[in-house]
């Protein structure tokens, strides 16, 4: 009877012995949680409060072209929108504005492109051409949001004129959906120069 008696007074001082440390190791997994919670939060408003910056710092013509309704920057003078965006396009140091095709195929094709057509490691995600358009003939899965570059070197286009639409689209089509390579830093001048003579080039497979 006294065994039985010491075995229960056991067991119970076991249960709440253990009692102490399952709470606190819930409190715990509450304090762990509320933390992750309290980070995601702050986490997605330093997203909202960049993009609110973002919004913030558009300049005049952003700001024009940030209305989806409409086809051209309302209240803008289109002529000085395009003198102005002129303006803001480097040349390569050295003047060339048709530098490599074989440089500029690279940095106009995904890796996996590069690699399906050459079977070695190559291509740049700098250009992402064919996201947007199609090109050469050999890579069938292309875009169509922008017009088909297939033959581009045919057709007589002055090589500034692409300098320049690649550099700032907007320099030739305010509020063009192209993106801005040479604006926003993606491609330095000697890279586009070098697409430039991708797109140009008579030996480029572009043209052929």
């Amino acid at each position: 009877m006294k065994k039985g008696f010491l075995v229960t007074l056991l067991i119970s001082a076991g249960i709440i012995a253990c009692q102490p440390a399952s709470q606190a190791a819930k409190e715990e997994s509450q304090k762990t949680v509320a933390k992750a919670t309290a980070q995601n939060k702050a986490k997605k408003s330093s997203k909202e409060e960049k993009f609110r910056r973002a919004l913030g710092a558009q300049d005049k013509w952003q700001q024009a072209c940030s209305n989806p309704v409409q086809l051209a920057p309302e209240g803008i003078d289109v002529a000085q929108f395009i003198k102005e965006m002129k303006a803001t396009i480097k040349y390569p140091a050295d003047g060339k504005l048709v530098g490599d095709w074989k440089k500029g195929e690279s940095l106009a094709l995904l890796p996996k492109e590069y690699k399906a057509l050459y079977g070695k490691k190559g291509g740049s995600k700098k250009g992402n051409c064919y996201a947007c358009h199609c090109g050469d003939p050999r890579i069938i899965a292309c875009g169509n949001i922008g017009p088909s570059l297939r033959g581009y070197g045919n057709k007589g286009i002055d090589p500034k004129l692409t300098y320049d639409r690649i550099y700032n689209s907007w320099s030739q089509v305010p509020c063009s959906t192209m993106f801005r390579f040479g604006y926003h830093g993606l491609l330095s001048p000697e890279e586009i120069a070098d697409i430039v003579a991708y797109l140009h080039d008579p030996e480029s497979p572009i043209n052929k």
